[in-house]
């Protein structure tokens, strides 16, 4: 299943990261997640980079190819999390590729499954 999440990291000094991503379940344990898409932004929502198909653009960090899944998040005290609906992510991409060109197309629907479907 296709999930798409915000999660804030605030570091112990206060400084802040801010990640929008596009996630695929590995399987039905809802512990991991394979990383798709990643946009980047300023703790006041300003797009600074985006990933996708191990490339960032712009000034993103490169993500784990596998995460927690967002069901895992709250036992880290430094993260916090919201889940989104693809139109949210769909709309952050169209922000991102106007920013960095080379991103590649949307899709217009969610076109990842799990690897054993």
């Amino acid at each position: 299943m296709t999930l798409y999440v915000k999660t804030i990291f605030t570091a112990p000094d206060g400084s802040g990261l801010v990640n929008v991503a596009e996630l695929l379940e590995v399987d039905d344990t809802r512990t991991a997640c394979r990383m798709v898409r990643m946009i980047e932004l300023t703790p006041d929502n300003s797009i600074v980079g985006a990933y996708m198909d191990g490339r960032t653009h712009g000034s993103a960090n490169t993500p784990l190819d596998i995460v927690p899944h967002p069901s895992q998040l709250d036992q880290y005290e430094d993260i916090e999390h919201r889940m989104l609906e693809h139109h949210d992510f769909r709309g952050l991409w169209a922000e991102a590729q106007a920013l960095f060109p080379d991103l590649p197309d949307l899709p217009d629907q969610p076109s990842h499954t799990r690897p054993s479907e």
